[in-house]
This record gives C-alpha cells, sequence and structure tokens, in this order.
C-alpha cells in the first residue's frame, strides 16, 4: 500500500472531475425492478457488523434504502472483542442466517481462504459503470476489496490512524505538535496534570486485541515491520531495535498516562480523549467526528490532527491503515438483494451523506467525498487522508496481516506486550519470546522464515 499504482491514481482522478456530482442512484440489476412490475413483497436481508460509530449513520440512512428498494436490512451490530468469534460461528455454519459480514482487514485472509465470502468480480464488471471503482480512495480499494485473484467485498469503513491533540492545551504549554518519538514523549510528559485528571496520552493497552492495534500503530509510524522481508521472508520484526523502543516507551511512560490504563480498550481511549482527561490519542478516523458533535464531547472546538510521530527527523510518516470491507456470505440465499444493498450504502451520493451524520457518522470510501471542498471545510482531517493516499502513505501492508495466521499471531503479541509493558516481564525477553512463537507458527504454517 506504500506504493500505490500511479496509473489508479490518475484514473481516480479523473473520475472524480467527471462524476463527483451525482450518478444515476438506481442500481442495475437490482429490487429496484421489484416496484415497476408491481410486485410489493418485502425481501429481508441479515447484516451482522461491529458496533463502530458507522453503525449509527446507516442506521439513518436506512428507511431511504428500504424505501427505495423494497428491501429491509436488519442490522446486528456486536462489540469489537466479540466480532471475529461470532463471523467465524455464523460463516462456517453455512446456513446463510446472515447475509452480509463486515470484515476487519486482518481477517480477510482467513475469511476468503477458507471460502467462507462470496467472489464479487462477476458482479463487479457486470455493474462496473455504476460502482464507479475509479472513485474508491485507492489504497481502500486495494486493502478492503481486493485479495489474490478476488474482490472479497467493498470497502465500507477505511481507517486511517493519527493523533488527535488539544490545540487548547499544546498552546498553553507552548507545545508544538510532535514529530519525532522524543517531542512525543516530552509532550505527554509536559501535559501531565493529575491533580486536575489531565495526562499526556490516552492508548489501550489491555492485554490482547486492544494492546496489539495501538501498539503496532506506534512500530508503524517509527518504521517497523511485522514481517521482515514479505513474500521472501516472513521473520517477524517485533523485536528489532524499533519493537523494543517501541514496548520501552509505552512502559515509561505507564506513570504518565489514566489510571486504569492497562485495562483500556479501543473505546475508553477516545472517550478519555473526549471528556477532556487526555490531551493526545491515536485513533481511527471513525471516531474523528464525535469530538466535535457528540452530545458529551468536552472538546468540540479544541482538536487538531497530525500523522503519528517518526521514530527521529529522518524517519517518514505513515499512517496504519486499516477499517472494514462490507461482504456477501457464500451462502447467502439473497445475494442480489444484498448486492444491491452494498451498492447503495458505498455509492458516492451515500458516502457524501453518512459522513455527515452527527454523532455517530460514517467514513469516507470515496475520492470525491475527500476532495468536496464544503465536507473538506467541515472535516479538516479529510485531507490528512487524502495526502497519505495521494503520498502512498496509507499503510496497512506493515500495521498489521491480512494473513489467516493473524489472529494467532495477535494472541501471542498481545499477551507478551501487555506482560512487557506492566513489567512482569523484561521487554526484551517479551519481544524475543513472542517473535519466537510467531516464527514457528510461520514456519508450520509454510512460510519462508530466515533464521
Amino acid at each position: 500500500m506504500k506504493k500505490l499504482l500511479s496509473a489508479l491514481l490518475a484514473t481516480a482522478m479523473l473520475t472524480v472531475s467527471l462524476f463527483g456530482c451525482g450518478q444515476n442512484d438506481t442500481p442495475s440489476g437490482s429490487s429496484d425492478s421489484n416496484s415497476a412490475s408491481g410486485e410489493t413483497e418485502t425481501k429481508t436481508i441479515k447484516f451482522l457488523t461491529v458496533g463502530d460509530p458507522y453503525v449509527g449513520a446507516i442506521k439513518t440512512l436506512l428507511p431511504e434504502f428500504e424505501e427505495k428498494y423494497n428491501i429491509e436490512v436488519v442490522v446486528d451490530s456486536v462489540p469489537y472483542l466479540d466480532m471475529h468469534g461470532k463471523a467465524i460461528l455464523e460463516l462456517t455454519s453455512d446456513t446463510g442466517a446472515y447475509d452480509l459480514i463486515s470484515v476487519d482487514s486482518p481477517w480477510i485472509g482467513e475469511f476468503a481462504e477458507g471460502g467462507h465470502l462470496l467472489d464479487l468480480t462477476d458482479l463487479v464488471e457486470r455493474d462496473a459503470e455504476e460502482l464507479q471503482v475509479e472513485d474508491f480512495l485507492p489504497g481502500a480499494w486495494e486493502g478492503l476489496a481486493l485479495y489474490d485473484d478476488q474482490i472479497i467485498g467493498l470497502p465500507l469503513a477505511p481507517y486511517y490512524m493519527y493523533l488527535h491533540y488539544r490545540t487548547d492545551l499544546f498552546e498553553e504549554n507552548n507545545l508544538e505538535v510532535p514529530e519525532t518519538k522524543d517531542e512525543f514523549v516530552n509532550a505527554i510528559q509536559t501535559l501531565y496534570d493529575p491533580d486536575n485528571n489531565q495526562y499526556g496520552l490516552a492508548v489501550a493497552l489491555k492485554r490482547g486485541a486492544s494492546i496489539v492495534h495501538d501498539w503496532c500503530a506506534y512500530f508503524n509510524a517509527f518504521g517497523g515491520k511485522m514481517f521482515n522481508d514479505m513474500p521472501n521472508d516472513y521473520s517477524t520484526g517485533i523485536n528489532s531495535d524499533i519493537g523494543i523502543q517501541t514496548t520501552q516507551m509505552f512502559k515509561d511512560m505507564l506513570p504518565y498516562l489514566p489510571d486504569g490504563v492497562l485495562q483500556y480498550e479501543n473505546a475508553d481511549r477516545w472517550n478519555a480523549f473526549m471528556h477532556g482527561s487526555a490531551a493526545m490519542t491515536a485513533v481511527f478516523n471513525a471516531n474523528s467526528p464525535q469530538f466535535e458533535t457528540a452530545e458529551d464531547t468536552l472538546v468540540a472546538g479544541k482538536v487538531g490532527y497530525a500523522p503519528l510521530p517518526k521514530l527521529n527527523e529522518e524517519g517518514e510518516n505513515s499512517l496504519p491503515f486499516g477499517g472494514f470491507s462490507i461482504s456477501i456470505n457464500k451462502d447467502s440465499k439473497n445475494i442480489e438483494e444484498a448486492w444491491t444493498f452494498m451498492k447503495w450504502m458505498t455509492s458516492p451520493e451515500t458516502d457524501k451523506k453518512w459522513v455527515d451524520i452527527p454523532a455517530t457518522p460514517g467514513v469516507p470510501t470515496r475520492l470525491s467525498t475527500v476532495t468536496d471542498p464544503e465536507l473538506v471545510e467541515k472535516y479538516p482531517y479529510f485531507q490528512i487522508i487524502y495526502d497519505a493516499e495521494i503520498n502512498g502513505q496509507a499503510d496497512g501492508v506493515n500495521y498489521r496481516s491480512r494473513l489467516p495466521e493473524w489472529t494467532k499471531i495477535e494472541e501471542i503479541l498481545g499477551l507478551e506486550l501487555n506482560l512487557a509493558v506492566s513489567g512482569e516481564k523484561d521487554v526484551e525477553e517479551a519481544l524475543n519470546d513472542a517473535a519466537d512463537e510467531i516464527n514457528q507458527l510461520m514456519k508450520d504454517s509454510g512460510y519462508p522464515v530466515k533464521d
């Protein structure tokens, strides 16, 4: 994802200029034909999704879709930490109880190679003119729609992680936005004010997926690689000097972080920032609008945005990239209805609407959205997303992996990182133990691993 094809980007930009202002929103081959033929039967499809803020945006817009296409959509949202297990259970049951599934990027390989997702290639080719693939954010299309020679879904929620910081507190303390690791550490320490329930940083350090998500983001921003030289060498780089520095930074900063941070999950870190107890946090763009529009936010009008800090001045900026695809269960009995919803949900028209839902907005999937002047003025972080795509900085390869082995890697790394940051285990020992287990896992799975 660091090297986006220039031809794709050029075509995408041409498409923005040609198609940025409206298309016929009646999908070809869709169930809208029911009303034209006089049919009145309502079809029902079920969508299993993680309970991220975009669910609120979907539910807000659903009546428009259901009235237009006479298709009822039942949305079943579950917490992130429960989503993988529930999705696997449903997909392997072969019942087609859910027609649509939201798939986190690290699960794509597991679900696709397991044969659980419908290959959408024929549908995409059939409806290419309507779908406007060139208008999708190029990194999002590459990372969330494509896997090997399949199209496994459409980008539903492309997530880009960057730093959110309190502009007022930075100004009061005469701080510049940190660009390097040392500047970042200095800002955390400077902004530490426990008497006023203010801490420099909120970060998720709970054992398991939570600490892996955040640790990998900073590790990636500092220039670390999960695997050393794919596809030639799948030995892990987590115990490299960068890995050690990243882990040691969190361990050293623990006294400056909020009480209970070792049990923080993803939602806890953005809640701490939104409610004024943290001066900085790194979260995905899915959370950015909440800081300005949520009813209980205490930081509206006081939030700035910047890339995560680099290791040093010589480093290059990187925006860790992930997010969710919307995919069709291969056992769905309502494929055309599910496809109709997917096209409508990810269309340029809907994209511009759902990013603008107060409190629980969607996230942009389209170039035409992140370059819309009115939306960029309202949501300035769209510029960070656009710049990352243009400069090839949206990194979903070295942040987390899409390989089927990722969930096991996450279990191994999530345990050892928590032990290291909490002080229960030496940093280097913990990372070396995790690396040994991951390298053995990759060897056992048939990947080339150099000792």
